[in-house]
């Protein structure tokens, strides 16, 4: 594929943090990407937002609104700016609403490996999320934090651990989750990704 990314480089001193948004409002009919925080989950968002307590400039965010409004929750705890990056989007899933038996076992098999038409291809969602880290990288000058989806985030923290952790990792991520990574040491520092 021209324009590989490989893994991701090394910056020292400074630490990724990966949020996962909060609960959504599911609304039959809707596509997913359309999806709003749900009650419940704004007091998801504050309450995480207070827990952090994050002092960075900026919180990176997908442009899904779920992703948005966890993000801007956490963004007014410090008066941080949001910035929203394409490539920070879920893995496109192609398929509507499923049961969620149905849904949780597609979704793990394919973040184990298996090939499945109806979602990104791995390899593309891998590219293009190295590519936004890269890239929101040449932005910030410390610590990073972005907000986005279980699925993508998966892949994200396999890439930066430099081994595929699968559906295991995504079934364990909460709404909201967080982890911290070493961007030098390539470790997880806790969060959803401790003792990986």
């Amino acid at each position: 594929m021209s324009g590989e990314v490989g893994p991701p480089a090394k910056l020292p001193g400074r630490r990724l943090l990966l949020v996962r948004h909060a609960t959504p409002q599911i609304e039959a009919g809707v596509p997913a990407e359309r999806w709003h925080l749900s009650s419940r989950g704004r007091q998801e968002a504050q309450s995480l937002a207070m827990d952090l307590r994050l002092q960075l400039p900026r919180i990176w965010s997908s442009p899904e609104p779920k992703a948005r409004e966890t993000a801007t929750f956490l963004a007014l705890t410090s008066g941080a700016e949001v910035a929203v990056h394409d490539g920070l989007r879920e893995v496109e899933f192609r398929q509507g609403l499923l049961p969620e038996a149905e849904f949780r076992r597609r979704v793990a098999n394919y973040l184990d490996g298996d090939t499945d038409p109806d979602f990104e291809p791995y390899d593309v969602a891998r590219q293009r999320i190295l590519r936004c880290l890269a890239e929101v990288a040449g932005v910030e000058d410390g610590d990073i934090a972005v907000v986005s989806h279980g699925r993508i985030l998966t892949v994200l923290a396999s890439a930066l651990l430099g081994r595929r952790l699968g559906g295991r990792l995504w079934s364990s991520i909460g709404m909201p989750d967080h982890a911290w990574f070493d961007l030098d040491q390539g470790v997880a520092l806790g969060g959803f990704a401790a003792g990986l």
